[in-house]
């Protein structure tokens, strides 16, 4: 069967030339490893989705796999019972910001949306009251050289060979969002525009920054990957929560986290998930993709790349 998958885009400008990445250099000061916990501490409610949380009630801080990324058994049961492995450091901090400064220099000179006159400019500072935006789909940066570096790289390929105990595939649409202050995600499912292959799918959330969840990052709605509704032949394309969601979320636990450039986050494609709010002065930064098993997809492997042997066992 055709796998059919169901993407919005927005409209962009006409295709400008491909930014060129400069010399490497250290993340700018103000992007430092942010106080990690402060967000816990504060007292203050966060917004996550549509849904106002107070941390280390309804929002708790996420479960660390990182101890476990040698052990692909236990990454897989991890991912069965919480639906997400939150894993650090698994790409390098110069890939990262090779990608970053991709599309901040996009957002620098195609968009002129980039606040330079007291600031670096990979600090990602909003000009005014300008807003972020998807780039989702959009080449020019989804696939640059220096972004596959991170999206496609050997790191990610290994790990993805060895959860799924063969070759891996990664879906060709890239996901790029770009959030300013006072924009967040909606709580929502992946599963309803991959439901006719979503078998052993996941997402991979990168973020290309050094983030706390005042700036915007991703949220997991604890054991939501398991409500029911999920496999229905007669769901509607543009469901985006499973039935008994709403219910379910009355008193359901979301986690969330701070992040640093070369952490990620791998979740089951049914996770139901949101980011919190930003609330910075900053553009956060974000991409995603679709992982998924070679050996479950047709052999025309439909919209997905798909890795050799080889390209698993160098990562």
């Amino acid at each position: 069967a055709t796998c059919r998958i169901y993407i919005s885009l927005r409209l962009l400008p006409p295709e400008p030339s491909r930014p060129t990445l400069g010399s490497v250099v250290p993340f700018p000061e103000a992007m430092s490893s942010p106080s990690s916990n402060a967000w816990i501490t504060s007292g203050k409610n966060l917004k996550v989705g549509n849904f106002s949380l107070k941390p280390g009630d309804r929002i708790c801080q996420m479960k660390d796999s990182t101890d476990f990324l040698e052990d692909p058994k236990a990454l897989r049961k991890a991912l069965d019972n919480d639906g997400y492995v939150l894993l650090r450091g698994v790409l390098e901090a110069k890939t990262i910001l090779g990608a970053r400064k991709i599309v901040v220099d996009a957002l620098d000179q195609e968009w002129k949306v980039i606040d330079k006159k007291d600031h670096d400019v990979m600090e990602a500072k909003t000009l005014g009251k300008s807003k972020g935006f998807l780039l989702t789909g959009y080449r020019p940066i989804t696939h640059h050289k220096d972004v596959l570096a991170a999206l496609e790289s050997e790191r990610l390929c290994k790990l993805f060979g060895a959860l799924f105990q063969g070759i891996p595939t990664t879906f060709n649409n890239k996901w790029v969002r770009v959030q300013s202050k006072g924009q967040f995600t909606d709580e929502h499912s992946d599963y309803f525009r991959f439901k006719t292959c979503a078998t052993s799918l996941y997402v991979c959330w990168i973020p290309l920054g050094n983030y706390t969840p005042l700036h915007g990052t991703l949220a997991i709605c604890s054991g939501s990957h398991k409500l029911p509704g999920y496999n229905k032949g007669d769901l509607d394309m543009k469901s985006e929560l499973p039935e008994r969601f709403e219910e379910y979320a009355r008193t359901a636990t979301w986690r969330t986290s701070s992040f640093d450039a070369g952490d990620i986050l791998i979740m089951d494609i049914r996770t139901v998930h949101a980011s919190t709010e930003n609330t910075t002065s900053e553009f956060r930064i974000s991409m995603d993709t679709r992982w998924q098993p070679a050996a479950v997809q047709d052999s025309h492997h439909y919209g997905f790349k798909v890795f050799s042997q080889a390209d698993c066992a160098n990562g």
